[in-house]
């Protein structure tokens, strides 16, 4: 399957596969699945009352343990082992199809997270909003689903976007792609201010993006810290 996905990026690339249009589908099909994603674990509430409490403890651990071994995984092992084999552009489009499936998986499972925690915990909506701020396992859990939630509905896409805006002006100046590194845009003499200026923004996004995804991996290792604490084996 990936050597599948390669050989059509390869295709792609041929023809400045940027395609503004299937772009922003693609944008449009991964915010709507992230909303589906969020609309489904919001209707949680309603239905757990109808499981025992250890199926809401199951739900409760294991969603923040997939979103949290999600999160090593990409960030540790799958990533850096694509950035150093792949070239740079078909890495970024092999990210631009992988990171909106993360972060809703992320996302989803955050909500799922908070919903069986306050199930578990008895409260009701105007309780659940003093506790949350007041408990360190609240606190994580809202971290995480707002970290989340940003990265899904706005950084990955706007970051998606200025890479594939870089990737097709640096097939108009005829840059190299090469396996790892960054852009060669900054010191490209050819390039305009508005080429720099474009480079900017995506390193800003970029990095907000990484800021948000580390927040989620430190506020899931906390809470999973916090559950394993209070627990007997």
């Amino acid at each position: 399957a990936l050597a599948t996905f390669l050989h059509q990026s390869s295709g792609i690339n041929a023809e400045y596969g940027e395609k503004t249009t299937e772009s922003q589908k693609t944008f449009k099909m991964e915010a709507g699945s992230t909303i589906v994603a969020c609309v489904g674990a919001g209707i949680l509430p309603t239905i757990l009352p109808y499981f025992s409490d250890d199926v809401a403890k199951f739900l409760n651990v294991g969603s923040m343990s997939l979103s949290f071994g999600t999160q090593i995984w990409v960030g540790s092992v799958a990533g850096l082992t694509m950035f150093r084999t792949l070239k740079r552009r078909t890495f970024g489009t092999l990210q631009s199809k992988l990171f909106p499936k993360y972060a809703t998986l992320n996302t989803a499972c955050s909500f799922i997270a908070l919903a069986t925690f306050l199930h578990l915990r008895k409260l009701g909506p105007t309780e659940s909003f003093s506790l949350l701020g007041k408990t360190m396992e609240g606190s994580a859990l809202v971290s995480c689903l707002f970290s989340n939630v940003l990265n899904s509905l706005y950084f990955i896409p706007a970051t998606t976007k200025l890479m594939f805006t870089l990737h097709k002006r640096e097939r108009e100046l005829g840059l190299e792609d090469q396996i790892g590194g960054v852009s060669p845009m900054k010191t490209e003499p050819n390039a305009t201010e508005s080429d720099r200026k474009t480079l900017l923004k995506f390193n800003i996004h970029h990095g907000v993006s990484m800021l948000m995804s580390l927040v989620s991996v430190g506020a899931g290792a906390a809470y999973l810290y916090f559950i394993a604490k209070n627990t007997k084996i």
